[in-house]
């Protein structure tokens, strides 16, 4: 018997990392999800629900609705992030095609009302800011929530390679002032963690070293789709300008290898939720708490635990990338938008 896919909203931040764009595209080339809505969180989100909404355009999916949310942060932390770049690639193209609807409801307004309508498993993958308001204006989503995955957290930066260990050792930083997305707002990340929902963590140690290698760039070309080479511009602009430069240490090489235009942090957690067999999880008995204005999960024993969640702890690189890469090329060539003849 077939199984219906799963309803999935992704919050996200796509513009920055270009790993939000390929995660959107990721999901909807999964035939385990059904992707429903898609809300937007951090700095200029009336531009990063212009790019989500050209994005799903010209996937063929302007069916999806698009939902603006929270440009700050509930507390401290590094939001609003904005490099310059966004939407470069997508929102500078000469196109007249479909372009998904953008609603006016805040995004946290529109997870509490949509999930009296239908229930769905929520990915953030940005910031936890849209995600915390709405605990907070309805503390009983958690109970119609499918459930939460999030990208973020990490549970054993240990694990790290040892480029990455040395990178630590030689800096001073934090392994933890890598994980972007609670550190874009601590009290948000702190108040997801303990607002009881069924959550799944895919954590940056392990997304840091899940790589996305520069062929990807020629390959989304070749597909011979506009939003193939948008998505081919955008990776471009991600590996030239940022991805390979730490501007808090300019002569220090990058800990990337060379090969890589991108990490796979967001297609990541995606695949977690349908059980992607690239990627292993286990239970952990969990603490959360902020030390030193950063988010800390930390692994504890039963009798000390707040939670019990999955974490992330293992995956085989280079799998999750020929996997990913064999489905988004595949979308692309066969669902993507394509202008009338």
């Amino acid at each position: 018997m077939m199984i219906p896919p799963i309803p999935l909203v992704i919050d996200t931040d796509t513009g920055t990392d270009v790993d939000d764009a390929l995660a959107l595209m990721f999901a909807l080339a999964s035939p385990e999800l059904d992707l429903i809505g898609v809300t937007v969180v951090d700095a200029n989100v009336d531009v990063r629900a212009q790019l989500v909404s050209r994005l799903l355009g010209m996937a063929g999916r302007a069916d999806i609705p698009v939902v603006k949310g929270e440009n700050n942060p509930i507390g401290a932390g590094r939001m609003p992030t904005w490099f310059g770049h966004e939407g470069r690639g997508i929102l500078d193209l000469d196109y007249d095609g479909p372009v998904a609807p953008i609603q006016e409801v805040p995004a946290a307004d529109w997870l509490v009302q949509q999930s009296h309508e239908k229930a769905y498993h929520l990915a953030a993958i940005g910031p936890f800011t849209n995600v915390a308001r709405a605990f907070q204006q309805d503390p009983t989503l958690k109970d119609r929530l499918l459930g939460l995955t999030v990208m973020g957290g990490m549970a054993h930066p240990e694990t790290y390679i040892p480029t990455w260990q040395k990178f630590f050792q030689d800096t001073g930083i934090l392994p933890a002032h890598l994980d972007h997305n609670t550190a874009s707002d601590v009290e948000a990340a702190l108040q997801v963690a303990r607002a009881g929902a069924p959550m799944t963590w895919v954590t940056a140690e392990l997304t840091f070293c899940t790589y996305l290698n520069k062929s990807a760039i020629e390959r989304f070309r070749a597909t011979g789709t506009l939003l193939g080479a948008a998505l081919a511009q955008m990776l471009q602009i991600w590996n030239d300008e940022w991805f390979h430069f730490i501007p808090q240490f300019p002569d220090y090489p990058s800990p990337f290898p060379p090969t890589t235009a991108a990490c796979l942090h967001d297609p990541l957690a995606i695949a977690s939720i349908f059980g992607a067999p690239q990627l292993t999880l286990r239970n952990h008995a969990l603490r959360f708490g902020i030390e030193g204005h950063l988010f800390r999960l930390h692994e504890v024993g039963q009798a000390a635990a707040e939670v019990v969640h999955p974490v992330s702890v293992a995956v085989d690189d280079a799998a999750f990338e020929a996997f990913f890469m064999e489905r988004v090329e595949a979308y692309l060539q066969n669902q993507a938008w394509r202008p009338s003849a």
